[in-house]
């Protein structure tokens, strides 16, 4: 057998094995009703999404941020999602009759509610496929968010880059942003992502929504917010 077809077949035999983790670890997610990202099954999660690397994720394996996969993974979970620790899956608990607005992703219908600043309510109305993509799609954000703070946090005290701290100047301005700004905002950016500067002012634009266009500026300093949290602080998302 040549070498080629081995690599092949050793490859199809790892996927399996790895798809076959993931099942087994979602069903055990899916009974016990909860899920750390930190924890064991978050672990195994990570390991075989990684293996597996799934077109739709695109450079997940890789130190680089993976941009089209985020871009991807953001319009099918709810504004604002980077933001929170706490992300619960629920069935339908009549929250469509509270003051709770709900957030309805742009490519996949399904109701959320911003609970608090910290907390995001997903319902779940088509069983547990829909709980295996969100679960993914969480999956995914994970990872990415911490490359970025492996790439940000300097040391264990929680000192950080020039360039992070000029990336949190940029998402707190209380001024709009002019064109200069915004390119010295995502050179910074750039730098944090591992990807140069126009990559990611070729994707910038398609992130922006109508009343945040620089969207992509506040996701990507979220992302690596909480995941340095989680590393300085101890502060586990659930």
């Amino acid at each position: 057998m040549s070498k080629k077809k081995q690599h092949g077949r050793t490859r199809a035999q790892e996927s399996s094995n790895a798809i076959e983790r993931m099942y087994i670890t979602m069903r055990h997610l899916f009974n016990r009703g909860f899920y750390k990202p930190m924890g064991v099954s978050g672990e195994t999660l990570r390991e075989s999404l990684l293996l597996l690397r799934p077109e739709i994720y695109g450079s997940i394996a890789e130190e680089k941020a993976e941009l089209d996969g985020l871009l991807y993974v953001m319009d099918r979970l709810p504004l604002g999602i980077e933001e929170c620790s706490y992300i619960n899956l629920t069935s339908d608990e009549g929250y469509a009759d509270s003051h709770f607005k709900p957030i309805i992703p742009p490519k996949r219908r399904r109701n959320c509610y911003r609970i608090d600043e910290e907390q995001m309510n997903i319902e779940i109305t088509r069983g547990r496929s829909e709980i295996y993509d969100i679960l993914t799609h969480l999956t995914f954000l994970f990872i990415e968010s911490h490359k970025i703070s492996k790439r940000v946090l300097i040391d264990d005290s929680g000192n950080t880059t020039r360039d992070w701290v000029k990336l949190e100047r940029a998402v707190f301005s209380s001024t709009k942003l002019t064109q200069q700004e915004r390119e010295v905002a995502i050179t910074h950016m750039a730098n944090i992502l591992g990807r140069t500067f126009n990559e990611v002012t070729s994707v910038y634009k398609s992130f922006a929504i109508e009343g945040q266009s620089e969207r992509l500026l506040h996701i990507v300093y979220w992302l690596g917010k909480l995941a340095i949290e989680e590393v300085i602080n101890d502060k586990k998302r659930t």
